[in-house]
């Protein structure tokens, strides 16, 4: 009978472990969790700073406009990330989010851009002894760079000190 109720106990804590594990959602903000399952139509805003000056990011980031023969405006197209202004905001437009979810990462506003963006570098500075790249979302640090998944209102500061 006392080995029955180790053996219940082992079970019921068990099964109570591994529910909970189940259901706790992953602490890295990099994953499927955070992509919409509905169209978004999102506005983070970025700020770059090199050795303690803000970088000027660009209006129609991602935005191609089309010519036909007669050098008439002929169409539109647009990243689902690109810029509009030049005040940093991003605009990360998209009807099906969960199936291109790399499209609303960091590191693909910095492809659609055309720049180098990653763990160890922005643009041309990369970590050595002369200075060090961060990364803050919302105030605090993040560790994701180029994979983070950016969300509505997001204030993201890169910086290389």
């Amino acid at each position: 009978m006392k080995k029955k109720i180790i053996y219940l106990t082992i079970v019921i804590i068990f099964v109570f472990a591994t529910s909970l594990l189940l259901s706790k959602k992953p602490s890295n903000s990099n994953n499927t969790f955070d992509v919409p399952k509905k169209p978004i139509h999102w506005h983070p805003h970025l700020k770059i700073i090199i050795k303690g000056e803000e970088q000027f990011i660009p209006p129609n980031i991602g935005i191609s406009i089309g010519h036909n023969i007669d050098n008439q405006i002929s169409g539109m197209r647009m990243s689902p990330t690109h810029t509009h202004e030049s005040d940093g905001t991003i605009h990360l437009e998209n009807n099906r989010p969960w199936e291109k979810p790399e499209t609303l990462t960091l590191g693909y506003f910095f492809k659609v851009w055309g720049k180098n963006f990653n763990s160890s570098c922005i643009f041309d500075y990369c970590n050595n002894e002369n200075g060090s790249l961060t990364i803050t979302v919302n105030g605090q640090s993040n560790f994701e760079f180029e994979k983070y998944i950016m969300h509505d209102k997001d204030e993201i500061i890169i910086e290389y000190k």
